[in-house]
């Protein structure tokens, strides 16, 4: 992916081999602490498979949680990712893993202050603080994350339904080819490492 405007971004940003056999989509809201949690127990163990082609990561980050707040954290957070994604797929993996550590350490509040979003930006290694700070600045990718959120919603609660999974569609949730991978036990806590990596393969029988 190269720099350009944001009508040019698509709103799922894949980070992996295009050629790669298999897709696992992954839905998430920067404000979601369980998605904070899950991507600091199986974030790298995701990204290494995708490394080795085992499949390619289709992020969607929807915004639902800031419930209309056009200037909430969640679509700061994502506009943030949207300008992060304009300079390359490796900025936004990066971006996208500093700011799941700011909401597990210090909480949801925070991210609706854009001083705090750049804050985080500059603290995020690989990610030019210059071009994406400016895009924050200049607003340049609020738009994008204001359809992009509903879209990832949209596309998480159709992907549940088609799985038939039972309630109502959240987040973190991942799905394997359009089958459920668990990522979070009944508890509410992340599954292990190794309870991850039989899911996908029960996922790719």
């Amino acid at each position: 992916m190269t720099t350009g405007e944001a009508r040019d971004l698509p709103a799922v940003i894949v980070y992996g081999d295009a050629d790669a056999p298999h897709t696992l989509d992954v839905y998430e809201d920067m404000r979601c602490s369980y998605c904070a949690v899950v991507e600091h127990e199986l974030g790298a163990t995701m990204k290494a498979s995708a490394d080795r082609g085992t499949y390619r990561i289709a992020y969607h980050v929807a915004n639902f949680l800031d419930r209309g707040n056009e200037h909430g954290g969640s679509t700061n957070a994502l506009a943030a990712l949207g300008a992060a994604a304009s300079q390359s797929v490796d900025q936004f993996a990066a971006l996208r893993v500093a700011l799941h550590d700011y909401r597990r350490q210090h909480g949801t509040e925070g991210l609706a202050d854009q001083d705090v979003i750049r804050g985080i930006v500059t603290q995020a290694p690989g990610v030019d603080f210059l071009a994406v700070g400016q895009a924050i600045n200049e607003d340049r990718y609020r738009a994008w994350a204001l359809t992009t959120g509903p879209a990832s919603l949209a596309a998480l609660r159709a992907e549940w339904e088609a799985a038939s999974l039972p309630g109502r569609a959240g987040t973190p949730a991942a799905f394997l080819d359009g089958k459920a991978v668990e990522v979070l036990t009944e508890q509410g806590d992340p599954v292990s490492v190794e309870e991850f990596e039989v899911n996908v393969a029960a996922a790719l029988k």
